[in-house]
């Protein structure tokens, strides 16, 4: 199971990307929020999206399968 975060700022004022801890693409610290770990990305955008990101997201290249935006 990955370690996944969530980058606190939206993406193109759209998307809050939710990452792998190991994404080379994943945000700057400051605007990493943990998410936890997850069976898959999935279930780490649902999270996500329970938890005060309505917008998230799964990074094109980390998350491919959790990606729609």
């Amino acid at each position: 199971m990955p370690n996944y975060i969530i980058n606190k700022e939206k993406t193109d004022g759209r998307y809050n990307e939710v990452h792998t801890t190991a994404c080379i693409f994943k945000p700057a610290f400051q605007n990493q929020q943990a998410l936890g770990w997850h069976a898959d990305e999935i279930d780490a955008v649902a999270y996500a999206k329970r938890n005060g990101y309505p917008d998230a997201d799964g990074c094109y290249y980390c998350c491919e399968r959790a990606h729609h935006g």
